[in-house]
């Protein structure tokens, strides 16, 4: 690798290296060999502790493929089949009718609802302590799924859940005690464990802090739930399990080939998921990868076997999108040009009291960006502090030092961020009649989600209201259809019966389509 290179790849990561600020680690191998191994900012900005090669990272999604390899492990010993339907081996917390097998979860085409987004739906803040009861507790109570199983694709952290209660149900051991006896000991990564109780000590952990552009804020993160999520390791520690990838040591090669394959859905349409891994290329050049996000932490692991290349990136704030920065990397080592940055065609003129508002993509992409004005400024609203738009020109805005930019206004609206650009609508702000209304008043229930929403209306606006989430507006956008005013992209579709009546709705928020809650006064 050049110096140059190194400049280029120093750049991706500016944001991680800017006085005192979060940051992370960037570790790269090529033909075996390290060719880019550095530690940028601080594990924790509130104590001053800078990040170094032994600090321990919360990697979120990543840990996906340690469940799914333990599982694939118990195949090989002969104690289980993935092609087996999961009520073989987890009878008691399945509701649902139709059969899923082991696979159709390591794949995310079984249909089984997202356990994070149940558990918003029902009040259980991000930063909450949850368990791994807690988890299980809420999947076991569904009893409809997204889609028929193998008809689609849709990630969802309860097949990785599951699959890990599936491993202990027959091991007789914790996810950790059988990957720390099976993997991580053999391999020598003795820093890496699976968090599985929140209040569980972890020496030289980083801690996550939000970037809102302008500052930042401590992002708390108190998962004990794991199979999903909740593996701690370092960089140095992952590279020795990219080892096994290339030469397998602790499993079969069949069993690392098994990961890299992807299903075939009914109809022939294929995915990009295999075991825990997603499996694509870039112009030309095959990978294997796979990110995580939780809190603020950002991660992300990338092997082209072709190149012989390991890439390992892991972070304690969001400001720098770890998929679009592995991405980045890799053009710079494989000398491809940089991916182009897209059009902000803002208007010539505009009139800023056109900006406030709320902007949404409905499904897939269920997406929704408040933008508010104080004292003459206009801001994002976020979870932590809103965040301040600096105007570049036209309707064009920049949040803060973040890559992050908006079209504002009636006209076209979109975000642009690393990696993604979604076109924006916004919604309907006037006030509507209050006898339609008022037909869709009431107390909504779901025995899945056990909890309740109340709707009212008043002058001429309709509000959902839930006892943890508070009070959010729902603003029209279709025939029985509303955009909620909330961080989580949340769409509301009421449902009507037998001489049009209203008895009941449905939620849906991206990976959660179609909850549905009755209407019961």
């Amino acid at each position: 690798m050049t110096e140059q290179m190194k400049k280029q790849i120093d750049e991706v990561f500016r944001l991680w290296d800017n006085g005192l600020c979060p940051g992370g680690q960037v570790a790269i191998r090529q033909g075996g060999e390290t060719i880019y191994d550095r530690c940028f900012g601080y594990a924790d900005i509130e104590n001053k502790l800078p990040v170094t090669s032994e600090s321990v990272f919360h990697v979120a999604s990543v840990s996906k493929q340690f469940t799914v390899f333990a599982v694939l492990l118990l195949q090989e010993d002969g104690l289980l089949n993935i092609d087996d339907d999961v009520r073989k081996y987890i009878p008691e917390l399945i509701r649902f009718d139709e059969p899923v097998t082991v696979r159709n979860m390591m794949n995310n085409v079984s249909g089984i609802r997202d356990i994070w987004t149940l558990e918003m739906a029902r009040g259980v803040r991000i930063d909450d302590t949850i368990t791994q009861k807690d988890a299980v507790t809420i999947i076991a109570n569904q009893t409809q799924l997204n889609f028929p199983p193998e008809t689609q694709y849709m990630y969802s952290n309860s097949n990785f859940v599951l699959l890990a209660e599936i491993v202990e149900k027959i091991t007789g051991k914790s996810l950790n005690d059988f990957l720390q006896e099976r993997v991580f000991k053999p391999l020598g990564m003795t820093s890496t464990v699976i968090r599985d109780r929140y209040w569980q000590r972890i020496d030289n952990r980083a801690r996550s802090f939000w970037d809102n552009g302008t500052e930042y804020f401590h992002s708390v993160l108190n998962y004990g739930s794991y199979g999903s999520t909740s593996l701690h390791t370092t960089a140095h520690d992952f590279m020795k399990w990219m080892d096994n990838y290339k030469n397998p040591t602790v499993c079969k090669k069949e069993t690392v080939e098994l990961m890299m394959q992807v299903p075939a859905l009914k109809g022939g349409a294929k995915t990009t998921y295999g075991g825990g891994l997603m499996i694509d290329e870039l112009e030309g050049h095959r990978y294997f990868k796979h990110g995580g996000a939780d809190a603020a932490f950002r991660s992300i692991i990338v092997r082209l076997p072709d190149d012989d290349i390991d890439l390992v990136i892991l972070g304690n704030t969001q400001n720098t999108p770890t998929d679009p920065a592995a991405m980045a990397v890799l053009r710079i080592l494989l000398g491809l040009e940089p991916e182009k940055k897209p059009e902000m065609n803002a208007l010539e003129s505009f009139d800023e009291k056109q900006a406030a508002g709320l902007y949404y993509a409905d499904l897939p992409d269920a997406i929704t960006v408040e933008i508010v004005e104080e004292n003459g400024r206009l801001f994002m609203v976020e979870s932590f502090e809103n965040a301040p738009l600096t105007h570049v020109r036209g309707n064009l805005y920049k949040v803060g030092r973040l890559e992050t930019w908006l079209l504002l206004g009636d006209d076209e609206p979109c975000i642009f961020m690393p990696g993604m650009t979604v076109k924006l609508k916004k919604a309907d702000a006037a006030a509507q009649p209050s006898e339609h209304l008022l037909r869709y008043e009431g107390r909504y229930e779901s025995a899945e989600i056990e909890t309740a929403y109340e709707i009212t209306e008043r002058d001429g606006r309709l509000y959902s209201y839930h006892f943890r989430n508070g009070e959010t507006r729902l603003y029209p956008i279709a025939h029985d259809r509303f955009v909620a005013n909330s961080a989580r992209g949340d769409f509301v579709q009421f449902t009507r019966g037998s001489g049009g009546a209203v008895i009941g709705m449905t939620l849906s928020y991206g990976r959660v389509q179609n909850l549905p809650l009755s209407k019961v006064d």
